[in-house]
């Protein structure tokens, strides 16, 4: 989102140079935080950003990996060759968080992008019991979806209130309550400690 933005705001801002914008994913760019919902739903592309990058004269290259940066050189190192620049923007947005234990057990997965939405998909046909870390704004559409499924839905959240890092206490007070209005459990205060097979241990 933050790469996209930057990109329009850059000619809505009456900016004519070249504008290049590089994503390692192969897909459009997307709206992440109602993704997981979007595509359980199989309304996958209504997640894509409605913008038409040629119109915007943004040079889209999909499916690129950056691999590193030569600030003294102006230019980006990626599979495809060195890319220079004048200007670099790095959007490259945040990693999830690896929790104790989680690596190698079954039934541990990772949402953040569209194709990990996609391999979610069949875990919900299955209507398990699903733990989700993290009230933000994706926990909350997973949640959503994941309680659609016919799923029992705990989420653990490891701040006092959800979305606690992103708005003010009054806004998301009512968002607490939508937790159990909708048939899910919300822990606040709740930090993993450890993952093991079939269960997610609190501190």
């Amino acid at each position: 989102m933050a790469g996209v933005q930057t990109a329009v705001a850059l000619r809505e801002q009456g900016f004519t140079g070249p504008v290049t914008l590089i994503g390692a994913e192969p897909h459009q760019p997307y709206d992440r935080p109602p993704l997981s919902k979007a595509v359980l739903l199989g309304k996958a592309e209504d997640s894509a950003f409605d913008i038409d990058f040629d119109d915007l004269r943004v040079d889209l290259r999909l499916g690129l990996d950056v691999t590193g940066l030569r600030a003294a050189d102006h230019e980006i190192d990626t599979e495809a060759g060195p890319v220079g620049y004048d200007t670099l923007v790095v959007a490259t947005g945040a990693h999830p968080v690896t929790l104790p234990g989680s690596e190698g057990v079954p039934g541990v997965h990772l949402l953040r992008t569209l194709d990990d939405a996609v391999r979610l998909g069949p875990v919900l046909e299955r209507r398990h019991d699903v733990v989700v870390v993290g009230a933000g704004w994706i926990g909350a559409e997973f949640a959503t979806a994941a309680r659609a499924a016919g799923c029992a839905v705990t989420v653990v959240e490891a701040a006092g209130r959800p979305l606690a890092g992103a708005l003010p206490a009054e806004v998301t007070a009512p968002m607490a309550e939508w937790y159990g209005a909708n048939g899910a459990e919300l822990l606040t205060h709740a930090r993993v400690a450890a993952v093991e097979p079939g269960r997610v241990v609190l501190d």
